[in-house]
């Protein structure tokens, strides 16, 4: 039996850094998040992706994405905390671990 994401149909800005907002929508279907750059160097860059997630103890939960050039994005969140954990490793090898807040936004 298949759990549908708790999330779906949601979207919330995530404030990772100073330099890095960027607003995750999830799909109807909670398969897909669509992913909006606000600021840095990938302002205005939007994509989507088919994303999987696992619900962990204490409304935190594991959203995990492969992007188009084969980077990976891990996320610790907890949506009604406001708390967002992330792990990012680039192709070229590069890892970046951020923390930040997450606000609702609007349903998608």
């Amino acid at each position: 039996m298949t759990t549908a994401f708790p999330y779906a149909g949601k979207s919330f800005t995530l404030y990772l850094a100073e330099s890095l907002q960027v607003i995750n929508s999830y799909s109807e279907d909670g398969k897909t998040v669509y992913i909006e750059f606000l600021n840095g160097d990938l302002k205005g860059t939007k994509m989507d992706v088919p994303f999987k997630w696992k619900s962990l103890s204490d409304g935190n939960f594991l959203i995990s994405w492969q992007e188009a050039d084969k980077s990976t994005v891990v996320h610790c969140d907890n949506f009604e905390h406001k708390k967002s954990h992330a792990f990012y490793t680039m192709m070229d090898g590069s890892f970046f671990v951020m923390e930040g807040g997450i606000e609702p936004t609007k349903d998608f």
